[in-house]
C-alpha cells in the first residue's frame, strides 16, 4: 500500500493506528511508515515512528538521525530517538565476535550489520553529551541506549539519576530497570518508596521489567493502595516478576470489585503464567521430570 496524500488526517491517523496495532506480520510495512516521516502533521509522523519500531532496517537509519537533530516537534525527535533504540537491542542481541565459519553469510543474514548497530550508538552518545540540546532527547537517548549493559552506558544512568531534573532522573530508572541489573537494586526498592510520585511509579514499573524478587513485599503492598495509576502498576510488576504467594496474591485480586483492577490482575496472571510454563520446559524443549503441572 503507498501512501495517498488525499488522505485526511484522521484518515491517515486510522490506517497507522491499525498497522502499529495490527497483527499483520505477513506484510512488510516500513517503506510505507517512511514515507509518513515527511508528513506535514506531527502527529501522523509521531504514530509512523512508533510502527517503524518493529522494522530496524539500516536504510532508515539516516532519516532517523535527521528526524531526531531538526524535526520541528519536540514529540517527534524523542519518538525517533526512541525507535533508534530498537538498533541498539538488535545489536546487543547479536554475536559480531562468533566465528560461525562456512556459515557466516548464513548465519549473518538477518543480523543488523556491526557497522551500522555502531554508528547508532555513537550517534546516541553524541546526543546525550551534547549539551546544546533538549533534556527530552538527551534522556530518551540514555533510555535507548540502556539495552547495553556496559560500563560507558552505566555511568550516563548514573548521572542521569543525580541530575536535578525529575525527568531525567525518571529515566535513569526507565534504564535501571531495562537492564535488570543488580548493581540498580538498593535504588530501585529505595525510589519505590519515594515521595516524588513520577519517581515511585517509574520504581515499580522498573522492578517488574528487572524481575527484581526483593521488590514483591513493598510491590503487594502498592498493589492496594488508593492510587489507581500506581496500584495497577504495581499489579502488572507483580506478574512479571512472580514468586512465592504473588499467584494467590493476584488471584484474590482477580475478584475485586473494582473492574479494572480485576482485569490487570487476570493479565499480569496470565504473564506469569506464560513464564511458569516456559520454565517448565527443559533446554531440549521437554517438561523437566519432577513437573507434574502439565
Amino acid at each position: 500500500m503507498e501512501k495517498d496524500e488525499q488522505l485526511t488526517k484522521e484518515e491517515k491517523i486510522e490506517f497507522l493506528t491499525r498497522v502499529v496495532e495490527g497483527e499483520d506480520y505477513s506484510t512488510d510495512y516500513w517503506p510505507v511508515l517512511r514515507d509518513y516521516l515527511e508528513d506535514e502533521d506531527a502527529e501522523v509522523r509521531s504514530l509512523a515512528l512508533d510502527g517503524l519500531w518493529d522494522y530496524p532496517v539500516p536504510e532508515l537509519i539516516a532519516p532517523l538521525f535527521e528526524i531526531a537533530r531538526n524535526d520541528p516537534s519536540q514529540e517527534v525527535r524523542s519518538k525517533a530517538i526512541i525507535t533508534l533504540g530498537r538498533y541498539i537491542y538488535e545489536g546487543s542481541m547479536a554475536d559480531y565476535d562468533f566465528d560461525w565459519g562456512a556459515m557466516e553469510e548464513l548465519m549473518r543474514e538477518d543480523e543488523l550489520p556491526e557497522e551500522d548497530f555502531l554508528r547508532v550508538k555513537d550517534f546516541l552518545l553524541e546526543l546525550v553529551g551534547d549539551e546544546g540540546q533538549p533534556l527530552d532527547s538527551r534522556r530518551f537517548a540514555i533510555e535507548a541506549l540502556s539495552f547495553l549493559n556496559e560500563p560507558e552506558v552505566q555511568d550516563l544512568i548514573e548521572a542521569a539519576y543525580a541530575h536535578p531534573d525529575v525527568k531525567m532522573k525518571v529515566s535513569a530508572i526507565f534504564a535501571m530497570g531495562r537492564q535488570g541489573d543488580q548493581r540498580w537494586a538498593d535504588t530501585l526498592l529505595k525510589e519505590l518508596d519515594s515521595e516524588v510520585k513520577e519517581l515511585q511509579y517509574e520504581a515499580v514499573r522498573a522492578a517488574g521489567e528487572a524481575y527484581l524478587d526483593e521488590a514483591v513485599p513493598r510491590l503487594k503492598e502498592l498493589a492496594l493502595v488508593d492510587d489507581k495509576n500506581l496500584q495497577l502498576e504495581a499489579i502488572w510488576a507483580l506478574g512479571k516478576i512472580g514468586g512465592e504467594g504473588v499467584s494467590e496474591f493476584l488471584y484474590d485480586l482477580a475478584d475485586d470489585e473494582d473492574e479494572e483492577v480485576r482485569e490487570m490482575a487476570e493479565a499480569a496472571l496470565e504473564e506469569l503464567n506464560l513464564w511458569s510454563e516456559a520454565l517448565a520446559w527443559d533446554e531440549f524443549g521437554q517438561l523437566g521430570e519432577d513437573d507434574e503441572s502439565w
